[in-house]
């Protein structure tokens, strides 16, 4: 492989924002879009991904393999229907305390692979200091009130403070009348790139039916918002050289905040 994968952390500060489902469709979005990719669940207290795909009676995971316990290419999970490689969370019955040496040691392993994209789904709260080196991209995933968005301002200030790239994702935009505008984001986020991600009936659908969005209707809102999120990562690492994807690269963060903002007002 020429160069290394494009990591991207999709991370939160608070739970139930919708962080998972937002990190396996940009993984399936990416498949799409003929990447290779790789979907790791590094939260060892709720493992969402498993529970998100209806995925049981599995080995080796993430847990096992930072231990030591395990090597990632032993413990790589298919989901066939989209190709997609996954490093499952594990079940842990006590609290896991990962020393950062094995962190690192893991993180240098994992970008390694042989993949265009690795896209890390993670606990909430703020990720380990030693981690940074190795991420390419941070993807705050809050929704559109002020307690999450507050929240995620210290999340941004961390990454700020880390020197890694970040941008915030509001999910379910439109849900409600008393959400925060885009402009009342921007003083409280500050000047930081983000994206609104409309509320959208399809993502309950696929939780109950535990499909990624994309392989129930892709011409949803919800999937064409991922969509080009993942566009943008492509033109990010440096892959697409297409004019007709070059062309949506400009000014997509002002369209799509437009676009949730006059949602909003729906």
């Amino acid at each position: 492989m020429d160069k290394k994968p494009f990591v991207i952390m999709v991370a939160s500060q608070k739970g139930g924002v919708g962080k998972t489902t937002i990190a396996i469709n940009l993984a399936a979005a990416l498949i799409y879009q003929d990447y290779r990719v790789l979907l790791v669940d590094t939260d060892v207290d709720s493992f969402s991904v498993m529970e998100h795909l209806g995925i049981q009676g599995v080995g080796n995971g993430f847990k096992e393999i930072v231990a030591g316990k395990a090597e990632i290419e032993d413990s790589l999970f298919v989901y066939q229907n989209i190709d997609l490689s996954i490093i499952l969370g594990s079940p842990a019955d006590d609290a896991v305390t990962f020393k950062p040496d094995q962190l690192v040691k893991f993180y240098s392993q994992l970008v390694k692979q042989n993949y265009d994209f690795i896209i890390l789904d993670t606990k909430p709260g703020m990720f380990p200091s030693s981690i940074a080196r190795y991420l390419n991209d941070v993807v705050i995933v809050a929704t559109p009130d002020s307690p999450s968005i507050a929240s995620s301002s210290k999340l941004a200030s961390y990454c700020e403070k880390l020197k890694v790239p970040r941008r915030l994702v509001i999910n379910r935009a439109g849900y409600s009348k008393f959400e925060l505008s885009k402009e009342d984001t921007e003083k409280m986020f500050g000047d930081v790139a983000f994206v609104m991600v409309p509320e959208d009936k399809i993502v309950p659908e696929s939780l109950s039916k535990q499909k990624p969005v994309y392989l129930i209707d892709r011409g949803s809102p919800f999937a064409m918002a991922i969509d080009q999120i993942a566009r943008v990562y492509g033109l990010k690492a440096g892959d697409v050289d297409n004019s007709t994807t070059k062309s949506k690269r400009k000014g997509f963060f002002e369209r799509m905040a437009w676009w949730g903002a006059k949602t909003n007002k729906k």
